[in-house]
C-alpha cells in the first residue's frame, strides 16, 4: 500500500507508514487535497537534494587552533571529524565556545578530538526532509551529517532546511 502522504510503498495492512509514520488507518485524513504543498515536499524531498558538498573535513589530531582557522578562512560553522572517510565527530562553533573558548590560551595546541562532540547522530542521504527537521528539533543540532554506506556525503544545516522552505511558501 502507497502512502497517501510520502508515497512510500508500504506493507498491505500495516497501520502505519514505514518511512514517515503517518497514520494508515484515517484514510480520510490522508486525502492529497488536505496537505500543503511545502507538507508534501518536506516529506518527498530527500536531504541530498538540500545538503552540501562544502564542509570542512578534518582529522581527529587536527590541532584546535588549526580548525578554528580553517573554519574561519572558509567560513563554514562546523567542520566534520573524519576516519577512513567515516564520520567519528563534528566540531561546530557551540562546541569552540562552550568546551573550549574559556581555555583557549591553555588548549591552544590541543587536538580537535578533546572538543569535539563523537559519534554525532547521521541521516542517510535518502531521508526526508522531515526526518533531518525531526533530529534538529529533538536533538537540539543546527548541522547533520548525512552519509551512505558509512561514507559522508554531505551535510545539512537548520539554513538549508529555511530556505527549502521559504522556496516552497514563495
Amino acid at each position: 500500500m502507497h502512502c497517501p502522504f510520502c508515497n512510500y510503498d508500504n506493507i498491505e495492512g500495516e497501520d502505519q507508514c514505514a518511512r514517515c509514520q503517518v497514520d494508515l488507518t484515517d484514510l480520510r485524513r490522508l486525502q492529497e487535497d488536505d496537505h500543503s504543498d511545502i507538507e508534501r515536499s518536506l516529506l518527498n524531498t530527500t536531504l541530498t537534494e538540500l545538503s552540501t558538498k562544502e564542509y570542512i573535513e578534518i582529522s581527529a589530531d587536527t590541532s584546535m587552533q588549526q580548525a578554528i582557522n580553517r573554519m574561519s578562512e572558509k567560513g563554514h560553522h562546523c567542520a566534520m571529524i573524519l576516519q577512513d572517510g567515516a564520520v567519528i565527530g563534528i566540531l561546530t562553533e557551540r562546541d569552540i565556545l562552550q568546551k573550549y573558548a574559556h581555555q583557549y590560551q591553555d588548549k591552544s595546541n590541543a587536538s580537535v578530538s578533546d572538543f569535539m562532540t563523537p559519534d554525532p547522530i547521521c541521516l542517510r542521504s535518502e531521508d526526508p526532509i522531515v526526518f533531518g527537521i525531526n533530529r534538529m528539533m529533538v536533538g537540539g543540532y543546527r548541522h547533520i551529517p548525512l552519509h551512505q554506506n558509512n561514507k559522508l556525503q554531505g551535510m545539512v544545516s537548520v539554513r538549508d532546511v529555511l530556505s527549502h522552505m521559504v522556496e516552497q511558501i514563495s
